[in-house]
């Protein structure tokens, strides 16, 4: 039986959670801290339960852009700064079928987190820009 290295990874890789609030919701959050972690990200999933997410903590603040290849399902994806504001936000990002037709999503400027949640959750939630997130 063959297997990618991305599945061997995403098979074999445990994410810690962690959970945040925004107004009376609680967001239960993946945590991708690692280069591994992030590299697999939601790749392979089948789907995203509703209050679920990814929380990308990366190093540094960085400019991280953020691609859909492997993915079964459309996310929002939204940029944090050191406090948790929402400084950039890409809704209903859509899959890739192939590498070479993947569209790589970037914030405008640096930032400390990216945040992955389900298509329209952000919306649905009234996270716009601006909107601070309570950080773990």
């Amino acid at each position: 039986m063959c297997i990618s290295i991305g599945r061997f990874l995403y098979r074999h890789t445990k994410f810690r959670s962690t959970s945040i609030r925004h107004g009376r919701i609680r967001l239960r959050l993946y945590i991708a801290d690692t280069l591994i972690k992030q590299s697999i990200g939601l790749m392979y999933k089948r789907s995203l339960p509703r209050n679920t997410g990814m929380l990308f903590v990366l190093r540094r603040e960085s400019a991280l852009g953020i691609w859909m290849l492997n993915m079964r399902f459309s996310i929002d994806i939204l940029w944090l700064d050191r406090s948790g504001a929402v400084m950039h936000i890409v809704e209903n990002a859509e899959p890739c079928a192939s590498v070479f037709s993947c569209h790589v999503y970037r914030p405008h400027k640096p930032a400390k987190y990216v945040l992955e949640l389900g298509a329209g959750r952000a919306k649905s939630l009234g996270i716009r820009k601006g909107s601070r997130l309570l950080m773990p």
